[in-house]
């Protein structure tokens, strides 16, 4: 692998990184609305249209942001690409890598292959009509996304770590979202309380 093979790599990690650390952002804010709406339900019912705009719009952006992370896409900074990246440039030391990853990228059903099916279905095309059969079998809690971002995060590192000796950490810069929007639940809840006019018995 020459300078400028290595070069290519190295730039395809960096904007992975980049883009799995804003989808981690998003994700952590969706946390954020779920766990501080649970905890102070009067804010969904006094904002329910805001709150139900504001979830639809994060989850558009997440499924729009991880999506890149698995595009086919010739051209497009992915896992599969840089896959194909590593195959064209790396020695054979190196391409013993690749089956593994593939392996988890081609796994039918796996929390990944959702990802890919929202954001190609419901996210990137706005397919109308959605037959309800799409929703059952692709219905995916918090948690497996959570558990397909760590896994996103693991792959590329198995590449990264191995090719540029790079560790990836693109989950914790985020974190803090979670306990802000529960604060901001709780906030929002407070004001709540204090604008509605107390009911005196005579």
């Amino acid at each position: 692998m020459n300078v400028d093979q290595k070069a290519n790599i190295d730039a395809a990690v960096l904007e992975l990184g980049k883009n799995l650390a804003s989808a981690w952002s998003y994700f952590h804010l969706l946390r954020g609305l779920d766990q501080g709406s649970r905890q102070s339900p009067e804010v969904i019912e006094r904002f329910s249209l805001l709150y139900d705009r504001a979830w639809r719009a994060i989850f558009d952006g997440f499924f729009a942001k991880v999506g890149t992370l698995l595009d086919k896409t010739r051209g497009t900074y992915s896992l599969p690409n840089l896959v194909v990246l590593i195959r064209r440039y790396g020695s054979s030391d190196l391409k013993q890598l690749i089956p593994e990853v593939e392996s988890c990228l081609a796994m039918k059903d796996s929390p990944l292959s959702k990802l890919a099916n929202w954001r190609h279905d419901t996210v990137a095309h706005h397919a109308a009509n959605r037959d309800p059969v799409f929703y059952i079998d692709n219905r995916m809690t918090l948690t497996e996304i959570g558990g397909a971002l760590f896994q996103l995060e693991r792959l590329l590192n198995h590449l990264s770590l191995n090719v540029l000796s790079i560790h990836n950490d693109t989950h914790s810069g985020f974190e803090s979202i979670v306990e802000d929007g529960k604060l901001l639940f709780a906030c929002a809840a407070v004001g709540i309380r204090n604008a509605t006019p107390a009911v005196h018995e005579a």
